[in-house]
């Protein structure tokens, strides 16, 4: 069972976060007012960036600044708007023609330089500038906005009494192309049977037991090779899903993870969503109240399941971790708590085709 969110709502709820901008002190910045040659411009920018969503707004249709240019004279006018956050973004321009008595809306999304997300966050300034094409002023402002660092992650955003569910942008953290990856599978080719890892290829011919079989020992590859190779270890760091308001917290990414040799819950489930994407097979982000484990499809029309406790990969057998996951999921669906929404189940195939991508 799968809670799906459309990629409208989704848009709004992006705004949404980066309106408040995590916290409650800082205002979305907005401004008004009339320039040279009668144009009015009416500007509406977020106050910062969390990266993690800040990436997908091209793919869902969301800008970052807006800007509704009036001309109320009898002359059409050539108008260039620029904006930028100096030293985190390339420079945004367009050059439009406002007609005569008419207006034109300008959306813009200065491109994020991905190396200069902060590990800790950031105040920097956003600033925008309107002018005819001739250089003369229209309109000319700075102001400040934050930027989070790439593995901030909020769960849910509060707005008045309503709350919006956030947890689907947690398909960003999952990196199938990440350059720890492909060495990962690698050594988890070494521990299987065949000594290679293809993905969804079973073959027509094959039963849904064969294609359980052969799926799960690839699953059960990289489980062996995080366990024996890089010897992921479970710590037991305190997360809080979709709860806690705007608070943001850290997930780390897969190479962080492999990096540390450690991984929280939804740590290791973004690590093993990676892994299992990146050879073609589907995962499933299994979110509850206090806890994320990971699932994939079997087969590739999605008959078949199986799922893995990320937590038991440095102590336990991978059956054993599959037994308490699929305990653990089996335990959802007889409490309604994928009905009711309390609980998520994920497709990362769904997510994608949602236009939710990898952030690096």
């Amino acid at each position: 069972m799968q809670i799906r969110t459309s990629l409208l709502l989704s848009g709004f709820i992006i705004i949404l976060i980066l309106l408040v901008g995590c916290t409650e002190d800082t205002p979305d910045t907005r401004s008004s007012g009339t320039g040279s040659a009668g144009i009015s411009v009416d500007v509406a920018a977020m106050d910062s960036i969390l990266p993690s969503t800040y990436l997908q707004f091209a793919n869902l249709d969301v800008t970052y600044i807006d800007f509704e240019l009036v001309n109320p004279t009898g002359t059409a006018r050539t108008v260039v708007v620029e904006s930028e956050i100096p030293g985190f973004t390339e420079k945004a321009i367009n050059t439009v023609e406002v007609p005569a008595y008419g207006n034109v809306t300008i959306g813009q999304t200065p491109m994020l330089r991905t190396a200069a997300i902060p590990v800790e966050v950031k105040t920097a300034a956003l600033h925008y500038k309107v002018s005819l094409t001739d250089g003369t002023r229209i309109d000319e402002q700075t102001y400040p906005v934050k930027v989070f660092p790439k593995d901030t992650m909020v769960w849910e955003v509060k707005d008045g009494d309503e709350e919006y569910d956030m947890s689907q942008y947690i398909a960003a953290w999952v990196t199938p192309h990440a350059v720890v990856i492909d060495p990962l599978m690698r050594k988890a080719a070494e521990y299987h049977p065949e000594k290679s890892i293809a993905g969804y290829q079973c073959g027509e011919s094959c039963s849904e037991q064969e294609w359980a079989e052969y799926s799960n020992a690839q699953a059960k590859a990289v489980f062996t090779a995080l366990k024996n190779d890089y010897r992921i270890t479970y710590i037991n760091s305190p997360i809080a899903f979709g709860s806690g308001g705007d608070n943001p917290q850290r997930v780390r990414l897969p190479k962080d993870a492999m990096a540390s040799n450690s991984a929280n819950c939804i740590d290791g489930t973004v690590l093993y969503a990676s892994a299992l994407e990146s050879i073609g097979m589907n995962p499933h982000i299994i979110i509850l109240p206090t806890h994320a484990f990971v699932c994939y499809d079997t087969k590739p029309d999605g008959e078949g399941f199986t799922c893995i406790e990320t937590t038991m990969t440095g102590s336990s057998t991978f059956e054993e971790a599959v037994a308490a996951a699929e305990e653990e999921y089996q335990e959802e669906i007889t409490n309604g708590n994928f009905r009711s929404g309390a609980s998520r189940d994920y497709s990362l195939a769904e997510l994608r085709a949602e236009g939710i991508l990898p952030m690096e």
